[in-house]
């Protein structure tokens, strides 16, 4: 299922966790990408996309699959 709705929600929900405050619900997300196993990766139509959300200069991003290991080994996942 890989419409351009299914890739919006998924960025609408990227967009949201990126504004948590409740440390609950972090906690939580955490744990559900703990049993997921997968690390996260954007597809280049989800750059694409977050590029033109933002207007961000692309040499500013960090590699999602090295921010995910980083988060990772600094959170005991």
């Amino acid at each position: 299922m890989n419409t351009p709705q299914f890739q919006n929600d998924k960025l609408k929900i990227i967009n949201w966790i990126t504004q948590l405050e409740d440390a609950a619900l972090v906690e939580k997300i955490k744990s559900l990408m703990k049993e997921s196993g997968k690390p996260y990766l954007l597809t280049n139509e989800q750059q694409k996309i977050l590029d033109t959300q933002v207007n961000s200069n692309k040499s500013l991003y960090t590699d999602a699959e090295v921010l995910f290991a980083d988060l990772k080994k600094n959170n005991g996942l």
